[in-house]
């Protein structure tokens, strides 16, 4: 059994929760398996408690260094690691975990690939965080950003009005003028072609730009019919200009040699 596959998954996820079980991480990935690029030594950015980690070595790559700022979200990953050494499964020796920030101890030049998936909406500096993972890339190497798309008429992290925090899916929030929408928005959310030029600007030479779909993996709100039926036209959808309507854009960018 894959490692991330051995995770329970929450009785109730919207757009804005993490998306590291089932059938959403099975779809992101295969994202990037279709791209070729599950191989060599990757960083995932962010990795919260290691679901996506664990799930780079299951799919294909050689190793995953997981970093993350949040010293117990760590502890979690750290501690399923080593259940995992005790039983025995060797995927957990290609897994490791750090605590920090924009600093990776990790040398210059030393992965092949780095995710950020549903993060850097959330980083306190984009560009200080670009360059360190910019630095850490081989030439050559790949970052593969995943972060909120404004065509999707949803804001999924909720939002945040007179101290009080509203955590379910604000519907058009996405959708008003920028300066009225920050002003109550709980993580940033980008244009495709902002969240395009943020990677460029790091020095990145972008390769794709892409559209990840809902996945509706545990909608408490919809109809277990309706989520088959959809799910059923997704390679559909992909192929249409509905895409553009994703919960994200994923962008695919390369560290020039």
């Amino acid at each position: 059994m894959p490692l991330a596959q051995a995770r329970t998954a929450p009785r109730y996820r919207h757009p804005g929760g993490s998306t590291a079980f089932g059938t959403n991480l099975a779809y992101r990935l295969g994202k990037l398996k279709e791209l070729g690029l599950l191989e060599g030594v990757w960083l995932d950015c962010g990795c919260a408690d290691g679901g996506y980690t664990e799930a780079l070595v299951a799919s294909g790559a050689d190793k995953a260094i997981g970093v993350d700022p949040e010293q117990s979200r760590i502890d979690e990953a750290s501690a399923r690691r080593q259940a995992a050494l005790e039983r025995g499964d060797r995927r957990a020796q290609r897994t490791e975990y750090y605590c920090c920030t924009d600093n990776f101890p990790l040398p210059a030049a030393s992965v092949d690939a780095a995710l950020m998936n549903e993060v850097l909406e959330h980083v306190a500096d984009e560009a200080a965080t670009l360059r360190e993972i910019h630095r850490v890339l081989r030439p050559g190497g790949r970052l593969v950003v995943i972060s909120p798309n404004r065509w999707f008429p949803f804001e999924g992290h909720g939002m945040r009005v007179m101290g009080r925090d509203f955590g379910f899916p604000i519907p058009l929030l996405p959708w008003l003028p920028y300066r009225l929408a920050t002003k109550v928005m709980s993580a940033r959310n980008y244009w495709p072609h902002e969240l395009r030029d943020t990677v460029a600007a790091a020095g990145f030479q972008i390769e794709k730009v892409d559209y990840v779909l809902p996945v509706f993996e545990l909608y408490q709100w919809m109809p277990a019919f309706a989520i088959s039926a959809y799910r059923r036209l997704m390679p559909i959808i992909e192929r249409s200009p509905l895409r553009r309507f994703g919960v994200s854009t994923m962008i695919v960018a390369r560290r020039p040699a």
